[in-house]
């Protein structure tokens, strides 16, 4: 990702990526040891672009209060991208952080409440217990939000890190929210991908060539889009 050092930076970035033929970037960055991205001196700049330019804006906040989330809203990014941990082992053990599952919870409630429909929660699978990881996609889908994207543990042994995922589809798509394989998974796994899409998943970022090649042999209606995952609705 391309580094930006204070709002003059971002708005010179957004001007560059418009010359080129952008159509829109995330805006994320390292969070502080409260889980927090520090994305309040760049809203204004995040608001000046979105009336200014033709690109749609994905925001990566992390842990926020209810009046930073009121702020995020008020920056008239088109996401929000936001990250529902809900194993208390992974948050102290694995991110290093002293905070709960709770404070994931009010901040994702906080987002969805001041940005309705702009929230896109993302679910990571393998790290900690299943039972969480599933309980955080029926939270997750039972909000108003585009999409729900569950990504897959990279770089770790997960030894039914496949199976998880089908099961983690499974869940999801008992709700009317759409579920989307989201581009960090392991690659090369065009039989799970496909036990995805039959479980219902209705998207998948950066499908496996034979993936395309069996939905299409399925008859089935293969929609492109050349942007993030997160703008799937």
């Amino acid at each position: 990702m391309t580094p930006v050092q204070g709002p003059e930076e971002l708005l010179s970035s957004a001007e560059g990526l418009v010359a080129r033929g952008a159509e829109g970037f995330l805006l994320s960055g390292g969070c502080d040891d409260q889980g927090k991205v520090p994305l309040s001196p760049y809203l204004d700049t995040v608001r000046r672009i979105k009336s200014t330019m033709p690109l749609d804006v994905n925001l990566h906040p992390g842990l926020v209060s209810e009046d930073e989330a009121a702020e995020i809203a008020r920056s008239d990014a088109d996401r929000i991208s936001f990250d529902l941990v809900l194993d208390d082992d992974v948050i102290r053990n694995d991110m290093h952080m002293d905070r709960s599952p709770t404070d994931y919870l009010r901040s994702f409630h906080a987002l969805c409440r001041a940005a309705s429909g702009r929230v896109t929660p993302h679910i990571l699978l393998g790290l900690g217990d299943e039972k969480m990881e599933l309980e955080a996609v029926k939270v997750a889908a039972s909000e108003d939000v585009p999409c729900v994207i569950l990504l897959s543990l990279l770089g770790e042994k997960v030894d039914d890190w496949q199976e998880r995922l089908v099961r983690a589809v499974e869940i999801g798509a008992s709700s009317p929210v759409p579920i989307i394989l989201g581009c960090m998974r392991p690659r090369g796994h065009p039989g799970t991908e496909m036990a995805a899409m039959e479980a219902g998943a209705a998207g998948i970022a950066c499908p496996s060539p034979a993936t395309v090649g069996a939905i299409k042999g399925k008859g089935w209606e293969i929609v492109w889009r050349k942007e993030c995952c997160a703008f799937y609705r």
